[in-house]
């Protein structure tokens, strides 16, 4: 099951991903498999500008910031000269997510890539087909394996497989407005964790929401000074701007949202549509209960909005495409980059506010959407 917005993607060689910071460590490390390839054929200018971590992981060097293979024109050294199979994992497949289950491939892309936020601005809507991708370099290893030999249960596989499908097409339907469909995957995402909560967007009012928010918000760009590239710690400093502002009210943020996104919302509202279907598609929801799925889902959506708001401001313009892909990009790179800060930091931060519940937790998150 193959989103068209994962076909549509082509990479511009803008060489984003190939600079270094503590993002994309992980996406630096050499697999077992190319590793292999590289030290059993003798490749020695390969070879010599690998190091490893003190974790004992074998990485590619950078020189400065970037990545020691990358050229001026943006080009990779390995590539070009040996070709996609020299290629760590990470470089081959990236910014695509690639699985493998009973049902062959599943795919789904990460937006700290400005192509891959564009492709989803491209879609309409995101349509899926069984088609293989021909052109595809497959990894050595895949980031997740779902098969009938599995150590998971297979009958909770059957019931994410059954999901899936149904929980896109309830995204997908134009007929409700984008938060009463999300009301409704919230409660069927806690049936499937067999839990026994339900949602209520109305139990916690939006003030205490936009406080939890910022406090969220305003911790993960605390700690980002020593994480990350400058030009990415620059446009966090333009929301610190807004949100560590203390005149941040409820009235002064619904005062941005009516005068920078809202004329132009109903315009794009399809962007976050597609970012939610594709985020079903990666193995979050099965893998860490769809219950925390959800939650994580409702923190994304509710941040996407207050840096589409923040950025606005910032520039003084409308909500356009720019925006959205500098506000997507910004949120995915704080938190979908980073699951275990995500999972034990802001859950504590949320039940510091007396919310320990998963569906409270959503609804909470809910009330800025």
């Amino acid at each position: 099951m193959i989103g068209s917005h994962v076909r549509a993607f082509r990479c511009r060689a803008c060489g984003y991903c190939c600079y270094r910071n503590k993002v994309w460590d992980s996406y630096l490390a050499v697999d077992e498999g190319t590793l292999a390839k590289i030290t059993g054929e003798g490749i020695e200018d390969i070879a010599s500008n690998l190091c490893t971590t003190p974790r004992q992981v074998k990485q590619l060097k950078c020189s400065g910031n970037q990545c020691s293979f990358l050229n001026k024109n943006n080009l990779c050294h390995i590539n070009l000269q040996y070709g996609y199979e020299y290629l760590p994992d990470a470089c081959k497949t990236y910014p695509r997510i690639i699985g493998v289950s009973t049902r062959g491939l599943e795919i789904s892309l990460v937006f700290l890539c400005r192509e891959a936020i564009k492709t989803i601005i491209s879609q309409n809507k995101i349509t899926f087909s069984d088609e293989k991708l021909t052109d595809l370099i497959l990894p050595n290893n895949y980031h997740y394996e779902l098969s009938s030999d599995d150590e998971y249960d297979i009958q909770l596989i059957k019931k994410y497989f059954e999901f899936l499908p149904k929980a896109i097409k309830g995204l997908q339907n134009r007929c409700l407005p984008l938060k009463q469909r999300l009301l409704i995957l919230g409660e069927e995402s806690l049936r499937l964790s067999e839990c026994t909560e339900t949602i209520n967007f109305s139990a916690t009012s939006i003030r205490d929401s936009l406080g939890i928010l910022k406090e969220i918000l305003i911790s993960r760009t605390g700690e980002a000074d020593t994480d990350y590239t400058e030009p990415y710690i620059d446009n966090l400093k333009k929301i610190r701007g807004i949100i560590d502002d203390n005149t941040l009210s409820l009235a002064e943020y619904l005062r941005i949202k009516e005068t920078f996104i809202d004329r132009e919302y109903d315009k794009y509202e399809y962007v976050l549509e597609n970012y939610a279907v594709n985020f079903l598609t990666t193995n979050i929801y099965f893998f860490n209960g769809a219950a925390f799925g959800y939650t994580m889902l409702l923190l994304l959506l509710a941040s996407i909005q207050l840096f589409m708001a923040g950025y606005a401001a910032f520039y003084r313009r409308s909500l356009d495409e720019e925006i959205i892909i500098l506000a997507i990009q910004t949120v995915d790179t704080a938190f979908f980059g980073h699951m275990s800060w995500f999972s034990h930091k802001i859950t504590a931060i949320i039940k510091q506010h007396g919310i320990y519940d998963t569906a409270k937790m959503a609804a909470a998150l809910g009330q800025v959407l």
